[in-house]
């Protein structure tokens, strides 16, 4: 019996996973790409908005005004226009949902990495 406790004692704790890295990488893989993606999406909705005099709110509050009351094109926006903004918005709330669960997979895959 003291055999297999002193056994247990010396062991070596186990290595943490490293398939856990793979996840941090595809995480952040799928965060940056979408990111760039989405900075085109906003790129639009800044010039349209510019070419109708409105006010363009920062990346995180437009993303938080967007994912609460939907996508809506101010009325102050031209009619030619009108189609290209509802596709930009639609976009910019499809990257920026991907963009958060990118963020959340590499911190998913850090914290089974720590944890281990």
């Amino acid at each position: 019996m003291e055999r297999e406790l002193e056994a247990l004692e010396r062991s070596v704790a186990p290595r943490p996973p490293g398939w856990a890295w793979i996840l941090v990488g595809v995480g952040l893989v799928v965060a940056i790409g979408l990111s760039a993606h989405a900075f085109t999406a906003y790129t639009t909705i800044d010039r349209i908005n510019q070419n109708a005099k409105l006010n363009t709110a920062n990346v995180v509050i437009l993303f938080q005004d967007l994912a609460t009351n939907g996508a809506r094109v101010p009325l102050g926006v031209e009619s030619s226009s009108r189609a290209t903004y509802a596709r930009a918005l639609t976009q910019y709330i499809l990257d920026g949902t991907g963009i958060c669960l990118g963020l959340a997979l590499a911190i998913a895959g850090l914290f089974i990495r720590l944890n281990r």
